[in-house]
């Protein structure tokens, strides 16, 4: 598959690693009580032409909003090569919701803390993306927003069992139009267009791909323009025609 592969394009490189580094940041003071406020009322109106889902999540995720030697930016994680799903893939920290888990929020935060070692409150989260179906079962997935504070690479603790590499993207690099591309997944009838994000210590694709799209213009639209145009599964009876439709 056409995701799949992508994946294994990405480079190896050494843990804890730092992104964007040098030149002074064309974004800063971004995370601010006042573009909390506009972040969580424009999620409101966040429409996708993908798989989106109002059924009760089983996993979720933690999109931790962070600054790094003062550049503020999103942790990722790259997930272990040994893993049965998912490996060798980025990811948000987060995973599927235990029984003694009060919530999907309490599931974000507890796999954040044992797979990075950060530890993040309830009232530092800013807000909740649209859940999304991961492609293993078509489970939904919540992604929680929060702002983790400063960070140094160099406390973290990734869990080497589940993660090979945790790695900062400033919002300047993710901002930046040589930086975001797409790719077009089909599957038989079925298919749409995914963003993908560029010349990091790993390429951001799949459902990470979607939710940092989602949350780059739900909290940065001045700044991230980039639009992913979607595209209709090209058939043969139609193929001589313009499959394109739209963008979000």
């Amino acid at each position: 598959m056409l995701l799949r592969s992508a994946a294994r394009l990405a480079a190896p490189c050494r843990p804890l690693t730092v992104a964007s580094p040098g030149s002074p940041p064309l974004i800063d003071a971004v995370l601010t009580p006042e573009r909390r406020e506009a972040f969580v009322s424009r999620l409101s109106n966040v429409r996708l032409p993908v798989r989106t889902t109002d059924g009760e999540p089983g996993a979720a995720v933690l999109a931790p909003l962070c600054r790094v030697d003062g550049r503020p930016g999103l942790l990722y994680t790259l997930r272990s090569s040994a893993l049965n799903k998912h490996a060798g893939e980025v990811a948000f920290p987060g995973g599927n919701r235990d029984r003694q888990d009060a919530d999907t929020l309490a599931t974000a935060l507890r796999e954040t803390e044992e797979e990075i070692g950060l530890h993040v409150e309830r009232d530092q989260l800013w807000g909740v993306l649209p859940s999304l179906l991961s492609r293993f079962g078509g489970k939904p997935v919540a992604a929680y927003v929060a702002d983790v504070g400063e960070v140094r690479m160099e406390d973290l603790r990734p869990q080497p069992d589940e993660v090979e590499d945790v790695f900062f993207l400033s919002l300047e690099h993710l901002c930046k139009s040589e930086n975001a591309g797409h790719t077009q997944w089909r599957r038989g009838d079925a298919g749409y267009s995914l963003p993908v994000f560029l010349n990091g210590p790993h390429r951001v694709w799949g459902l990470t791909g979607i939710f940092t799209h989602i949350l780059l213009g739900t909290l940065l639209p001045e700044w991230y323009k980039h639009k992913v145009p979607y595209l209709r599964p090209v058939r043969e009876r139609d193929s001589e025609r313009d499959s394109r439709s739209g963008s979000y």
